[in-house]
């Protein structure tokens, strides 16, 4: 699927419709933190300075958020922490199609691979990413206090 999907620095600005993204994938905050909305709080704090945030922009319109670290400093690799798109637009494809434009920047800038980590009782995102190439292999405390199970995709 070849769409026109664009990767776009977040902005103070863009936090409402951050929000309404976020919120709308109420079975993920459920997983993550126990409830199913964030506030605007959690939210500026969840946007650290310390990793990309960048809107996924279709066309112009903005459909998911990714984050991600160019070197985590525990490991040296780089991390996708967080690939989401809108509710409503699941199951469309475009999370495949923002993830491969996404590993296609990667590889321009040189990296090899990259990791991810999946709350252990999200089996959809389980079945997405191994889909994509990704491989489990260990399961650690992540940064937020909760359990993940790591992957990794090599190019």
């Amino acid at each position: 699927m070849s769409l026109n999907i664009q990767f776009v620095p977040v902005e103070p600005d863009d936090l409402d419709t951050i929000q309404d993204i976020m919120n709308s994938n109420t079975a993920y905050n459920r997983m993550e933190n126990g409830r199913r909305e964030r506030s605007r709080e959690e939210l500026l704090e969840q946007l650290s300075p310390d990793q990309h945030s960048l809107m996924i922009r279709l066309d112009g319109r903005a459909i998911g958020l990714l984050q991600y670290l160019d070197r985590n400093p525990k490991d040296g690799y780089p991390w996708l922490g967080l690939l989401m798109i809108h509710e409503e637009l699941k199951g469309k494809g475009y999370g495949k199609a923002v993830y491969a434009a996404f590993e296609q920047r990667l590889k321009r800038e040189g990296k090899q691979s990259v990791r991810i980590g999946v709350i252990p009782e999200n089996e959809p995102a389980k079945g997405f990413w191994s889909s994509l190439g990704f491989r489990y292999y260990a399961t650690k405390m992540a940064n937020i206090g909760i359990e993940v199970h790591c992957y990794e995709k090599a190019f």
